[in-house]
């Protein structure tokens, strides 16, 4: 499926050595899809359900041992049982798109790590600002959307494979590249989010910071929200805000200018 979430730029060590043409066909192939989906799927199943292979010399060394081709293979299989339209994943099919295990962990790891799917959950977040905006008062936006994006983050299970990655090989090539697209795309997306709330609100930024900055600091408050309510539960402050809406409230008259006292009862400047 070219377009929005293309393959070909992301997979570099399918068909290895084959023309571009090529592929750029069998990338964007169903069964290309479907190979990667049922790796992710038994991530998901041993890293996070626990329930694949037990490892005695730890998590590090044996991250993708378990995602073996035959798994895959049964995987399939049992996910077709019953199905009219039957995708029929073989053992050739495979080997052509990847002759070596090594090649397949690598592109896995790519396709884990794409960044369509965060495009399209900024794509949700935008459009739903934009409708709150003319709705709620800043104080409620902020809540609901702080809200909305930790449920999100917490009921993705791409997210947690992708941050126990992300710990367990922090110096793999597609993670640390990740972590830089992240920092060059994902955040400046964030940084218009915010720029554009604010302006609607009739608040301006203080000079000392940039969008970036803000962005930056958010995101760093999330990641934290986050990493407490997948082992603790979501923590509330003594205002009763969980933590990502409670640090924006309270860190709005800091950051920008020409913000009211009361931000519950502080609506949009032209609705």
């Amino acid at each position: 499926m070219p377009g929005d979430d293309d393959l070909e730029p992301v997979l570099r060590d399918l068909v290895f050595g084959r023309l571009g043409q090529t592929r750029a066909k069998v990338a964007n192939s169903p069964e290309t899809r479907a190979f990667l989906e049922i790796g992710l799927d038994l991530l998901r199943d041993d890293l996070v359900q626990h329930t694949g292979p037990d490892f005695e010399t730890g998590l590090r060394s044996k991250l993708f041992e378990s995602i073996s081709r035959e798994r895959i293979l049964q995987r399939a299989a049992a996910a077709d049982e019953g199905r009219r339209d039957k995708r029929l994943l073989t053992v050739n099919m495979f080997r052509y798109r990847w002759e070596r295990k090594d090649r397949y962990t690598e592109d896995l790891i790519s396709y884990m790590f794409r960044l369509t799917p965060q495009r399209s959950h900024l794509d949700d977040m935008h459009a739903a600002s934009d409708r709150l905006i003319r709705e709620v008062s800043y104080a409620e936006l902020v809540r609901t959307v702080a809200d909305a994006e930790v449920r999100a983050v917490l009921a993705d299970p791409l997210v947690v494979v992708q941050t126990i990655v992300q710990n367990a090989m922090p110096n793999h090539p597609r993670v640390r590249e990740f972590c830089r697209v992240h920092l060059d795309h994902v955040l400046p997306r964030w940084a218009q989010l915010y720029e554009k709330v604010t302006a609607a609100y009739g608040f301006r930024l203080r000079p000392a910071y940039t969008w970036l900055d803000i962005a930056v600091m958010f995101n760093a408050v999330t990641e934290g929200e986050l990493v407490w309510a997948r082992t603790t539960g979501r923590p509330e402050l003594s205002t009763g805000d969980h933590v990502l809406a409670g640090v924006v409230l309270a860190l709005t008259p800091a950051l920008f200018e020409n913000v009211p006292a009361d931000l519950e009862t502080c609506y949009a400047v032209a609705k």
